[in-house]
Parts: C-alpha cells; sequence; structure tokens
C-alpha cells in the first residue's frame, strides 16, 4: 500500500518548474479591485506598499499611562515577566511588544492599570490633537466606542466624558476608568457648549485592515457612501457641540481620502465659521494602523 503521493507527472513537473503567473496589482495587493483607485489617490507611490504591509499581522502595542508608569521602567518590569517590548517612536508613550503577549493581562502592570493596549498611531492621534489643548481642558469624545482615545486623553490630565450612540460599545469603559484611575462619565445625550470635542468617526476601517481583513471584502461602494453620509452628520452634530473659539479633531482608521480629506473640505463649505489648523495621516508604513486626523477651530 502506497502513503506518499504519485510522482508528479510531466505536464504537473512543467507547470511547478515554470515561473509563478504575473498577478494583476490588486490581486497581489490583496485589494478589491474597485478601491485599489482610491488607495491610489490617497497614497500615490506608497498604494502598493501599503497594501502589501496590510497583508502582514499587525504589531500589539500598549499604551502606558502618561501621569502613572515611566516607560523605561515598564519594560524592565514587563521583561521580568517574559513580555519582551521596545519604544515606538509614533507616540511618545508607546511600546511594541515582541513575542508572547499572552499573560498581559496577568501582570501588575496591566491590573493595575498602568497600561492598556491601544495601537501606536492611535496614542499618535491622541497626542497630536492635545498639542492644541489647554492643559486640564474640558474634553468630549463623541465616538467613544470602547474609550481608547478617551482613556489616553484621561491620563494626559485632561476631564473627558464619553459619549457613543451605541452606549453597549462602552460598557467595559467604566471598569477600565477604573482601572486607570481617571473617571470618565458616560453621557447619553451631549449637549451644551464643549470647549473641546473629539469625533473618532466610525469609517471602512482601511487603515486597519490587517487586523480583520474580511472587512476589505465586506466593504461595497453603497457602503463607502454610507459610512460618508454618516461622517458628514456626525460632523455636524459636533458643529453644534463646540462652543466659539473651541476645537474639534475629526479622526478616522481610514486610508480613503473620500472619508478624510473629502468629508473635511464638504465640512468646511458648510460651515464658514470653521477653520483648518493641522492635519495629520499616518499609513501602515509609520508602523501602526493607518489613521488621518484634521484639528479644526470654530471662530465664532
Amino acid at each position: 500500500t502506497h502513503h506518499t503521493p504519485s510522482p508528479p507527472t510531466d505536464t504537473e513537473a512543467a507547470r511547478l518548474s515554470a515561473p509563478p503567473p504575473v498577478m494583476d496589482r490588486a490581486t497581489a495587493g490583496d485589494c478589491p479591485d474597485w478601491l485599489l483607485p482610491l488607495f491610489d489617490v490617497a497614497l500615490g507611490g506608497q498604494a502598493d506598499a501599503a497594501l502589501a504591509r496590510m497583508r502582514d499581522r499587525a504589531p500589539v502595542f500598549l499604551r502606558c499611562h502618561a501621569r502613572r508608569a515611566d516607560r523605561k521602567a515598564l519594560i524592565a518590569e514587563l521583561a521580568e515577566t517574559g513580555i519582551e517590548s521596545r519604544p515606538h517612536p509614533l507616540a511618545s508613550h508607546s511600546l511594541e511588544l515582541s513575542g508572547t503577549t499572552r499573560r498581559l493581562k496577568q501582570t501588575a502592570a496591566f491590573r493595575e492599570g498602568r497600561v492598556e493596549v491601544q495601537d501606536a498611531a492611535s496614542q499618535a492621534v491622541v497626542e497630536a490633537f492635545a498639542a492644541h489643548l489647554p492643559p486640564g481642558a474640558r474634553v468630549l469624545d463623541y465616538c467613544a466606542g470602547g474609550g481608547g482615545k478617551a482613556l489616553a486623553l484621561a491620563a494626559l490630565g485632561f476631564s473627558v466624558s464619553a459619549h457613543d450612540i451605541e452606549l453597549k460599545r462602552m460598557r467595559d469603559l467604566p471598569n477600565r476608568a477604573a482601572r486607570s484611575g481617571d473617571p470618565i462619565p458616560l453621557i447619553e445625550r451631549p449637549a451644551g457648549a464643549w470647549p473641546c470635542v473629539l469625533a473618532d468617526a466610525p469609517c471602512s476601517g482601511s487603515g486597519s485592515w490587517r487586523r480583520a481583513p474580511d472587512a476589505k471584502w465586506n466593504l461595497t461602494p453603497d457602503r463607502l457612501k454610507e459610512l460618508q453620509r454618516t461622517q458628514d452628520a456626525i460632523l455636524d452634530a459636533c458643529n453644534d457641540l463646540v462652543a466659539p473659539g473651541g476645537m474639534m479633531a475629526y479622526a478616522t482608521c481610514s486610508l480613503l481620502s473620500e472619508e478624510n480629506a473629502s468629508r473635511i473640505t464638504a465640512f468646511l463649505s458648510r460651515h464658514q465659521n470653521w477653520q483648518e489648523v493641522a492635519r495629520h495621516f499616518w499609513t501602515p508604513l509609520d508602523g501602526g494602523d493607518g489613521f488621518f486626523l484634521s484639528l479644526l477651530r470654530k471662530t465664532v
């Protein structure tokens, strides 16, 4: 009885020895055909390299608590538990983990809220926003979700409140905030005039598709247009919540101009009393996820 495959036939051997077939760019980049032109517009000559990077597994990053943890000391502390880490240049409190991370939640640093899992580019978004805010400012995180950016802002000493249209998305935030020692009230219906608002809007997630590779294949042109309408509605809602002279940060974890620069252009055309004061764009080639950030000031 034979327990191994038969030797390849001449035809099979010829196919195996032939050069691999030449793939078109979309296939080589594991990118839906209709999205490739959008990546070209957004990333230009970096599109292929960014798509290739997103075929790899995403790194795991930690955020060291800005007021309760020293990054250098944490590296040594984590190493004692078998967790290797190193600073990452995207954010001043970020650590990139290497090797096993399975014991992270059992470490004293995690249990005591001195570290949180958060992508380095997400941390960079918070730091770029914070650089434009007065110390201790009141901030509304309008699309808080799990609360990663709200926690990062609170760790920097800001007075943060969190809102999300789906309250269940924030269900873990109170416990995380208690662990970090930074209370973050949850607001179901925000009102009034806020000096600072963060709108981390729902999006295609195209900057983080290596964490959810199926998302790129589930996205359709109609869904992208629906997301753009939602983003516009969020920007308009935040317009009503920001006090004159206040700041708004619009962020997405998308690489697509349709969800980023185009939304800011449309918003500024609808609301003449706003001025964009800074814009940032990170791609997976920078090491973390892809993120877009526009910082706007309400003039009157």
